[in-house]
């Protein structure tokens, strides 16, 4: 059998090594895509904490959540037929067939052709945070939701949510932890910036959030100071918890709190956003962002590194989350 180079999990120390496996074959509805470029997203660290709380066998779980690469090979049916050979964008179809590697078989539902003015980079970032911030938006509009509040907002989705925030019109309320953060931001045309670690942050974000209306918050953070600034937002608000960066595993909320102001907390996660939307509308909204990548969805790219620098490419994406994407290229 044919091997390839893909980023394991040693289970003595829970680093990343590059050894050698079997490049796997597409079945029907599925492609082989030889990647290009993938990635580091929070959901991938996320992913190797879950491999290495025992949610993943180590044997065979291979990070990463999407790439881009050229589909060289397909399975049976139409789809797979038509991306071969194409340039895509894809999305790993779970299970621990990541895209760290040099090849991955996923369906061929979860890829897009590129547009030749996008880079293998930049086209490696097309669904995750795209589609993220798209499904935010929809979120917003479909609450009748004045203003958003999102958390975390110096990262790569952050920007992407104050780009469609601005071309729809809606007020963003963005929270961020660092004085040098608030003012990058408001550098590059952030109206509204608030510092969770202030002193007045959560008279400031009840203040801000009855004056605009801001009654949905999405939150990636979920840390020590989600139930004061769950508690700060407006009668009837929504709050959508979509990651966990904080190193706290629980957080715990007032439910008296809660029940007193109507409001409710809810999980997104990217994959069953998909599985509702269906194959239509996704491509719908892929065909959004391809038309954003090519001319305002910029994403700023920190550094490339090879497979077998992996770990340092983690570390480096650690120790900084919001200074740039860090991409491995195998």
């Amino acid at each position: 059998m044919a091997k390839m180079k893909a980023v394991f999990i040693r289970k003595e120390t829970g680093s990343l090594i590059v050894r050698e496996t079997e490049i796997p074959k597409p079945g029907a509805g599925e492609v082989l895509v030889k990647i290009a470029a993938a990635p580091i997203n929070p959901s991938d660290t996320a992913g190797i904490k879950d491999a290495l709380n025992g949610v993943h066998d180590l044997d065979t779980f291979i990070p990463g959540n999407e790439g881009s690469g050229t589909v060289v090979s397909a399975g049976k049916g139409l789809l797979p037929t038509v991306w071969k050979g194409k340039r895509v964008a894809c999305a790993s179809k779970g299970e621990g067939n990541g895209t760290w590697a040099e090849y991955v078989v996923t369906k061929a539902g979860n890829c897009y052709p590129l547009d030749k003015n996008v880079s293998d980079e930049q086209g490696s970032m097309t669904l995750v945070n795209p589609l993220t911030a798209l499904a935010f938006i929809e979120m917003a509009r479909e609450g009748n939701h004045k203003a958003i509040i999102n958390n975390a907002a110096a990262s790569a989705l952050g920007r992407m949510v104050e780009l469609l925030c601005k071309k729809e019109g809606i007020p963003l309320v963005n929270i961020v932890r660092r004085d040098e953060q608030v003012k990058a931001l408001k550098d590059t045309g952030s109206e509204y910036v608030l510092n969770s670690s202030g002193t007045s942050f959560v008279k400031d974000l009840q203040s801000l959030s009855d004056k605009l209306g801001a009654t949905i918050l999405f939150d990636s953070v979920s840390g020590p100071g989600f139930p004061e600034i769950t508690e700060a937002l407006p009668y009837g608000s929504r709050v959508v918890i979509y990651g966990s960066l904080s190193p706290d595993q629980y957080v715990s909320v007032d439910p008296r709190k809660l029940l007193a102001k109507d409001i409710t907390i809810s999980g997104f996660y990217l994959g069953n956003q998909a599985k509702k939307n269906g194959l239509i509308k996704n491509l719908m909204n892929l065909r959004k962002v391809s038309k954003l990548m090519r001319t305002e969805m910029k994403i700023n790219i920190r550094a490339g590194y090879p497979l077998d620098k992996a770990q340092e490419a983690v570390d480096e994406y650690l120790k900084n989350m919001t200074a740039g994407k860090i991409i491995l290229q195998p």
